[in-house]
């Protein structure tokens, strides 16, 4: 087998950032979602004295589901009728069936017999688990925003818009009052010149560009590709280099829109003959 050429094919999800630093090297924050396993259930009778040898102990039944759920599992739930109570450790003694599952607690208050919502493991990072030091990323939408007093015509959302002048080009993805959100494409929209819809053909020339809009052409060859290193389970900083001595420096960037933006991560494919 012989490789002929090595292929990086954009991965199809694009990553949710929560946000990114103004910061030499520039730090990206990735959002950490708690794993909701079950809608609802109910505790039943509770048990023991709370030791780790004889914990409190109960079945929980009337479940939406137990799947992703085994034996050791520390999770928690929001209180309704019935609650985990404050303090210990709260985990899955046996999964009893597929709408039901017995539970320990070690420690804090003792568990209240009644109905539950929202049974969940620990929150995870939302970092892909096969990303490494020194893969590329590339930045499709750092939380990109314009907001106009007014235009001629009305754009529409899916429509591609250029800007004169800065030759900036982008996507719209939600049409606001007086503002559009957009998937950049290239280049970094301004406040001087004229915004143009493809399709509709409505102008306006922004009066406020968001979002950290220096990362589309701050990264390799001013593009907005960079490269990866982690820096902990929910974050990573980016550099200009494969091997990661040049730091991406936002320092002087405008801030990045809070809770937007995306990135795209990629996966190396290589092609062989047989």
């Amino acid at each position: 087998m012989t490789v002929i050429r090595t292929d990086l094919i954009p991965n199809i999800y694009a990553n949710p950032i929560v946000s990114v630093s103004t910061a030499n090297v520039a730090v990206v924050t990735v959002p950490v979602l708690e794993q909701v396993v079950s809608t609802t259930g109910t505790i039943g009778t509770v048990t023991g004295s709370g030791t780790s040898g004889t914990p409190w102990t109960a079945v929980i039944t009337v479940m939406t589901d137990v799947e992703g759920l085994a034996t050791g599992d520390i999770i928690t739930a929001t209180a309704g009728t019935g609650t985990f109570a404050a303090g210990g450790v709260v985990s899955v003694k046996a999964i009893v069936g597929n709408k039901s599952i017995s539970i320990n607690k070690v420690g804090g208050t003792i568990p209240t017999a009644g109905d539950v919502t929202d049974i969940s493991l620990p929150a995870i990072s939302t970092l892909p688990t096969f990303i490494t030091d020194g893969d590329a990323i590339l930045f499709t939408n750092p939380g990109n925003q314009l907001t106009f007093a007014s235009t001629t015509g009305t754009f529409v959302a899916g429509e591609n818009i250029s800007q004169v002048t800065s030759n900036a080009t982008g996507v719209i993805t939600n049409v606001l009052p007086l503002a559009i959100d957009y998937l950049a494409v290239s280049g970094t929209f301004n406040t001087a010149n004229v915004v143009t819809g493809a399709t509709s053909g409505a102008t306006t020339t922004p009066t406020v560009v968001t979002g950290m809009n220096e990362l589309l052409t701050a990264g390799v060859n001013n593009t907005n590709e960079f490269f990866y290193k982690n820096v902990d389970a929910n974050s990573f900083e980016l550099y200009t280099d494969a091997n990661l001595t040049i730091g991406a420096n936002s320092s002087a960037f405008t801030s990045a829109t809070t809770n937007a933006g995306q990135y795209t991560v990629f996966d190396t494919v290589l092609i062989t003959t047989p």
